[in-house]
């Protein structure tokens, strides 16, 4: 091929050099963009698969969540249900107890001391040896007696 006379045909015949130049490297280029592109469903499949497999552990772990969650809440809610109840039951007989102490105590004790009162003369006095000198008595008397009719009967 001849030299290029002017400037310009130079710069068209270096254009076209590079044009040249870039078409043996698009050419070249389409063998690997394929190779990526079958790279890149491949990835794109695996990436389908995985998420899938996530989305399966997230579920599970969302559902064993929503178990443990619940559990907790109930176990919380029968704590503080056992706490109220026995708040209930400690204020209520805390409450009878006062209202007793104040209404049926008074009553009572008045009903005690007037019973006392009239039991008080049918009771025999709380000597506690009464009953052995009556228990004496009778033993001395019950002896002298029989002392006497085996006397009387020595006698006749």
């Amino acid at each position: 091929m001849n030299r290029p006379s002017t400037a310009k045909e130079a710069l068209i015949a270096e254009a076209l050099g590079d044009m040249a130049t870039l078409l043996e490297r698009i050419e070249k280029l389409g063998p690997v963009m394929d190779i990526s592109h079958r790279q890149l469903v491949q990835i794109s499949k695996d990436l389908i698969r995985e998420v899938s497999m996530f989305e399966t552990r997230m579920t599970d772990f969302r559902f064993k969540t929503i178990d443990v969650a619940a559990r907790q809440i109930d176990q919380r809610t029968d704590e503080a249900a056992t706490r109220i109840v026995n708040a209930q039951i400690a204020a209520m007989q805390s409450a009878a107890r006062d209202m007793f102490n104040k209404e049926v105590h008074p009553v009572v004790n008045r009903t005690i001391a007037q019973l006392e009162h009239l039991a008080r003369p049918a009771q025999p006095d709380q000597n506690r040896w009464l009953p052995w000198l009556t228990h004496s008595a009778a033993f001395v008397t019950g002896a002298a007696l029989t002392w006497l009719v085996v006397v009387m009967i020595w006698a006749r």
